[in-house]
């Protein structure tokens, strides 16, 4: 079995007492296992790697069903959520037995988890060398689509003013996610199907971790239309100008 971690460098929505526990766990009976730096950041720029990372047994992350989009059909991965399954519950999962670990002791590895932009792998026989150190230049805050849920309305499309999402083959698509507003979910309020999800959003609603769709509501709907009468507003001024 071939595991891979999510270190969510940025937003730091994986525990770390988790991580460690697992890590140690796999050491003790040479069981594959690699950190990702900051998986959102390797699904936005390099697709190779988000490849190999889909084509591990198990990928460690945060809510399951954001990251299964963010996988796509790149693989099949189990993905378990590290947030919020039981640690008794993932060693099950992974048929590992728990060791003593210290998450206070000077570890490298344990340190490294958090630490931008020094990343130390987990072990040098495990093949890491595609994995790249986030660029800190750009926080990887993005949408990430459902694609069981969307509907292809186009509402993002029209709402988002940064140009992240287009229409391809009649489908939308998330075509620069490196053009979202860090922290911003406004997108994702508004879709009719919550079908738009950022995984490191702290609301439950917007990140994926509610298995059943919530509406926007009355005020989600009212910034929606005052949002795109605005942008109507700002189009119409600059046809006019000379």
């Amino acid at each position: 079995m071939k595991i891979s971690i999510c270190a969510c460098q940025f937003y730091q929505r994986t525990p770390l007492e988790k991580i460690a526990a697992v890590l140690a766990a796999c050491r003790a009976v040479d069981m594959p296992c690699e950190i990702v730096p900051d998986l959102c950041f390797v699904a936005a720029k390099d697709r190779d790697t988000l490849e190999c990372i889909a084509s591990c047994d198990v990928v460690l992350a945060c809510q399951t069903r954001a990251v299964r989009a963010m996988l796509g059909d790149a693989g099949n991965a189990r993905c378990i959520d590290l947030r919020s399954e039981p640690l008794a519950d993932i060693f099950t999962a992974l048929s590992l037995t728990p060791v003593d670990v210290d998450v206070t002791e000077t570890d490298d590895t344990v340190i490294a988890l958090r630490s931008i932009p020094d990343f130390i792998p987990t072990n040098s026989d495990t093949p890491n060398s595609k994995l790249q150190t986030p660029n800190l230049n750009w926080t990887p805050w993005f949408p990430v689509i459902d694609a069981e849920r969307c509907t292809h309305c186009r509402k993002c499309v029209d709402f988002c003013m940064f140009g992240v999402f287009a229409v391809d083959q009649n489908k939308v698509r998330v075509i620069k996610p490196d053009s979202c507003k860090t922290d911003c979910p406004a997108c994702a309020r508004v879709c009719p199907q919550n079908a738009i999800m950022f995984p490191k959003s702290d609301e439950d609603r917007l990140n994926g971790s509610l298995a059943e769709p919530v509406r926007p509501s009355d005020s989600d709907k009212i910034s929606f239309r005052e949002r795109l009468k605005h942008r109507k507003g700002l189009r119409l001024f600059k046809e006019d100008e000379p």
